[in-house]
């Protein structure tokens, strides 16, 4: 099948922290000069979609030169889709919050730390992603917010996440969390679902066949393009080693040092 579009992550792909990867901006100007629609999906809950364009634009890339979709906007869509009467516990970023309120969803949290822990009622939905203020009195007030009825949705699960400084915590900090209190398994909406996979596809009008995946990360990029039958290159640039191909179970159809190596592939 012929390729059409190009899924293409951030974190360690396009950028480590706030500095662009060498050669990022070239393989994506290679995708588009190869007439790949591209669409940048990421796990991050937070960068903000609007100001996206002109994250872009400040690394040297053009801000047009793709759309892009978030775990943070496809968890929105997907409470809005299937619990559009939900009261909605959120915990993680601004941008999770801004999402979710986007979607016209209620929400019955307070993002502001100096109120908690607050005596909460249950919630219909507890969504989760990364929260940079993660203790002990936002983790009580979660709880509070479950009972045995609420629906605990994730926007992903990564352990991990590449900067400038090396490797941080990512949502699966604050998730792992959550499960360990309550006993509950997420809903994962983000990378590798099947939500987002489907999500991203529709958004192309593409076939999954017809998509190639890049991304740094084995179990989030790759392990989401080989489930949906998308062909896959993973690149060195951020979470995962090359010694680690080949053990983990999820076999990328390409490794390539960089973004900036697409050519190869093309």
């Amino acid at each position: 099948m012929t390729r059409r579009a190009a899924i293409v992550d951030l974190d360690g792909t396009v950028w480590r922290g706030e500095a662009v990867i060498p050669g990022a901006a070239e393989g994506i100007a290679t995708l588009r000069g190869a007439g790949l629609a591209i669409q940048f999906v990421t796990n991050s809950t937070s960068v903000d979609r609007e100001a996206f364009p002109g994250t872009l634009e400040a690394m040297g890339i053009p801000g047009d030169v793709g759309g892009l979709s978030t775990a943070a906007s496809a968890t929105a869509t997907y409470l809005a889709e299937h619990h559009p009467d939900a009261d909605v516990y959120v915990v993680g970023s601004d941008v999770l919050y801004d999402e979710v309120r986007a979607a016209g969803l209620t929400i019955v949290s307070d993002p502001d730390p100096s109120s908690r822990p607050r005596d909460v009622a249950p919630a219909d939905v507890v969504a989760a992603g990364k929260a940079y203020d993660i203790d002990f009195d936002l983790l009580t007030e979660t709880l509070w917010a479950f009972d045995q009825g609420t629906l605990f949705v994730a926007t992903n699960t990564d352990r991990t996440f590449p900067t400038e400084a090396g490797l941080k915590p990512g949502a699966g900090c604050t998730v792992g969390a959550i499960e360990g209190m309550t006993g509950r398994d997420p809903l994962v909406v983000g990378k590798p679902s099947e939500h987002m996979a489907d999500a991203v596809t529709e958004r192309l009008g593409v076939a999954p066949g017809e998509c190639l995946v890049v991304g740094d990360n084995l179990h989030t990029d790759i392990l989401m393009g080989e489930r949906a039958g998308m062909e896959t290159a993973l690149v060195l640039t951020g979470t995962t080693r090359r010694e680690e191909i080949g053990g983990a179970g999820v076999e990328p159809d390409h490794v390539i040092d960089s973004l900036g190596d697409v050519g190869e592939l093309l």
